[in-house]
């Protein structure tokens, strides 16, 4: 199953998201010229059954999956699925322009140096960045994409079992790309990254995603290992407790403030609460600022609007309360949630069942696998 950056007209599509945390499965359906969600189920994925972007217990997987399916009423049949973690690479490089086919080729020698895993183990498949060059470059910049065949065989694997067919993989940090740009003919939004440049940070249960685009073209991209579950562990760690004991703490308590002073007035145990994941929201905070820094460092001097001007999250681990506001501060840009559902019509049997508002972010994964399929 190759990995994917371009999709196929479909009338409906589900995008399966196998989180860490959480198994997310969305249902499009084209209306004409809009989208309708039709279904939607979100189910906790047991502790453990995941390692880094790998599923490492396909049989509970599944069951995970089944449950979602028969949760959000779902029809057996085809989905798209993607892969995330340390495991997937992707790589901005410059290569000597050349058609596509010279390129493919090219990469089955010079791809080893780009890749930190051996190429006969890896899915490869790249894209050719067009509109930034100088057109009288000798170089084009190419995005190349690598994925271990181990990940993506073990979600095959999990699926599998679940009776489901993958028609196609892609790689996570495009799909929230792709679901938070998403506009039908006609329509405004506020989160549009049609103007300027845009740092899109999709803090995951195991992983944050952090993708620079200028409207459409990708920048930047990269995958740092922390997220959701760096809270959690920080809590227990704090307190000295089990780690669904804090889960369940941070879902219920956890906040950052952003005027330290607040934490004067706070018991001894929230206090260390608040202490634990502000201390992961630095952590989170310094990485994204290191990725905005290299960018504008990379594109200094080659334009003058190169600058990332403002910041967008998703994922479940961005709904913490205060996180949006504190890492406003930390990268002193204007930083936003944004809804992926915020130009999909919803349909009110979904709606009476879910509560979207809440779950809107944790579906940026599996509404940007769908749309992949069903918007052309």
């Amino acid at each position: 199953m190759p990995i994917g950056l371009f999709g196929r007209r479909a009338k409906s599509m589900v995008g399966l998201d196998i989180g860490t945390s959480r198994v997310k499965l969305v249902e499009l359906t084209a209306r004409g010229a809009s989208v309708e969600l039709t279904r939607a189920a979100v189910e906790l994925t047991p502790v453990d059954v995941i390692r880094d972007g790998k599923v490492v217990q396909p049989e509970q997987v599944a069951a995970v999956i089944k449950k979602a399916l028969a949760a959000g009423r779902f029809r057996p049949g085809e989905v798209v699925a993607a892969i995330a973690g340390q495991g997937v690479v992707v790589r901005h490089v410059q290569f000597p322009k050349m058609p596509e086919e010279e390129l493919r080729e090219a990469l089955k020698w010079e791809g080893q140096k780009y890749i930190p895993f051996p190429m006969e183990e890896a899915a490869v498949d790249f894209e050719i960045i067009r509109g930034v060059a100088n057109p009288e470059a000798a170089n084009m910049e190419v995005m190349l994409v690598a994925a271990q065949r181990s990940i993506v065989d073990s979600h095959l694997a999990a699926i599998e079992l679940a009776g489901l067919r993958v028609v196609a993989v892609d790689v996570q940090p495009f799909t929230v790309l792709r679901a938070l740009r998403y506009e039908p003919l006609g329509a405004e939004s506020p989160c549009s990254a049609a103007n300027g440049v845009v740092a899109y940070v999709d803090i995951g249960a195991g992983t944050t995603d952090i993708v620079i685009a200028d409207g459409e073209i990708i920048r930047f991209t990269r995958i740092v290992p922390v997220g959701g579950y760096s809270f959690t562990r920080a809590i227990a760690d704090r307190l000295g407790i089990g780690f669904e004991e804090a889960e369940q703490i941070k879902i219920e308590e956890a906040r950052i403030y952003e005027d330290q002073s607040h934490l004067d007035a706070l018991d001894a145990q929230s206090r260390a609460i608040a202490e634990a994941v502000l201390e992961t929201a630095g952590a989170i905070g310094t990485e994204v600022r290191r990725s905005l820094d290299y960018h504008d460092l990379q594109l200094q001097g080659r334009r003058d609007d190169a600058s990332v001007s403002r910041a967008v999250l998703a994922g479940g681990g961005s709904v913490l309360d205060g996180l949006d506001h504190y890492l406003q501060g930390e990268l002193g840009l204007p930083t936003s949630m944004c809804d992926p559902l915020r130009n999909i019509a919803i349909n009110p049997k979904v709606a009476s069942r879910l509560d979207l508002d809440k779950l809107g972010p944790m579906l940026a994964v599996g509404v940007g696998l769908a749309l992949r399929e069903v918007v052309d």
